[in-house]
């Protein structure tokens, strides 16, 4: 399938009934996502969860060999848990973290990762190195270049913050830590679907996907990445009868790829639309699919400087998808409200979800507009009439 705009749209009724500019948050599904989930669960209510499972066992197994050809992962280094929270918190927690042991981040990180290291802190006494910005506002990798060759247990970074529209350099990530030989645990949160993602290039050794926002996916799915090198240097923070067999009456044998840190019990409905999300985006012209999605963000994020009394709050040369602005004289959740009454979404980026970056710059809130490639030019524009209206009100 080439970016048909006019299939595409069709592919997504809800597209035409009003402007979602939440994908950040959680996107429009296709209709064939939708479908599956709900065949799949008609099938269950006919016959039964596990027969159901039994009907669609290749089809399974199809969701992780297109997921790692979309990532450029290798046969059995992913698996499928219930979000990137859940594959994030088991990849950190397996890591055999000790009192002492110094971890880096940057100074974007997102809120669910950072409570984890401030947990980690509290419990083993770890040391927690944040990385600021640099000149520019972007991660300064000279320091975090300094901060490496004093040793790390782990370099863990967000590829995109969720509340500055910003594309941190993970490559360049990638390769202090692998001159450091420090294991390197990505958050894809906000790329995954939006732009490129290639694992071996990236150069990280673990990393943590959602399906829910610029993938087109379901709720309550997520995938880990888990290179075959690094499964070996993990201790699972639990085990499952997924991730290991019951061997003997006092002895399991673990897997020694990814799916060790899955369950038996999931949600099967939503992986099949998981893996129908990953084949919806794999059909399209993926080079065509990024590059309308920077040009729409780009259009609202230049769209909105030009207007008198809004100011935009991203930083850095990199821009995403994500675009967050203050308006004056206006709460960021008054301004969201009026958008939603007239049929636009958008989202609230919050101090809580990126503390460190926010606070350090006074903003408390910010509204977060997130394009699609379904979105259309005349969508931003009229978004940002509305916006202008707000204003003048």
């Amino acid at each position: 399938m080439a970016l048909d705009l006019d299939r595409i749209r069709l592919d997504t009724p809800s597209a035409n009934n009003h402007i979602h500019l939440d994908n950040a948050g959680a996107a429009l599904m296709p209709s064939v996502v939708v479908e599956r989930m709900l065949t799949h669960i008609k099938l269950e209510e006919a016959i039964g969860g596990y027969d159901a499972q039994d009907k669609v066992t290749d089809e399974l197994e199809a969701v992780y060999t297109n997921f790692e050809r979309l990532i450029g992962a290798k046969s059995g280094e992913v698996a499928v848990l219930t979000s990137a929270t859940d594959a994030w918190d088991k990849a950190f927690y397996s890591l055999d973290l000790r009192s002492g042991d110094r971890v880096i981040t940057g100074f974007n990180e997102y809120c669910s990762n950072f409570v984890a290291l401030l947990h980690a802190k509290e419990k083993l006494g770890i040391e927690i190195v944040v990385i600021n910005p640099d000149d520019t506002g972007d991660l300064d990798l000279a320091s975090l270049e300094i901060e490496a060759a004093a040793g790390a247990k782990l370099i863990a970074i967000s590829h995109v913050p969720s509340s500055s529209g910003q594309v941190n350099d993970v490559k360049a990530v990638g390769k202090i830590a692998k001159k450091h030989d420090i294991p390197y645990l990505l958050d894809t949160c906000q790329s995954l679907g939006q732009m490129k993602i290639d694992v071996a290039d990236i150069g990280c050794d673990m990393a943590a996907f959602t399906t829910r926002k610029f993938l087109r996916g379901p709720r309550g799915i997520g995938a880990l990445y888990v290179s075959h090198a690094m499964r070996k240097k993990l201790n699972p923070v639990f085990m499952t009868n997924k991730g290991a067999a019951w061997t003997t009456s006092d002895s399991f044998d673990p897997l020694n790829n990814a799916r060790v840190f899955e369950a038996w019990e999931r949600n099967v409905a939503a992986v099949l639309a998981f893996g129908e999300a990953v084949k919806y985006l794999l059909a399209l012209d993926n080079d065509a699919v990024f590059k309308r999605i920077k040009n729409l963000s780009d259009q609202l994020r230049s769209g909105l400087a030009a207007i008198d009394g809004v100011t935009v709050t991203d930083i850095g040369a990199n821009l995403s998808a994500i675009v967050t602005c203050v308006v004056a004289g206006f709460e960021a959740r008054d301004v969201r409200e009026q958008l939603l009454s007239l049929g636009i979404t958008g989202q609230v980026a919050s101090v809580f979800h990126t503390r460190l970056d926010m606070e350090a710059r006074g903003i408390d809130e910010s509204l977060r507009l997130s394009p699609h490639y379904y979105n259309t030019p005349e969508e931003i524009e009229r978004t940002l009439e509305v916006i202008g209206k707000i204003i003048k009100t």
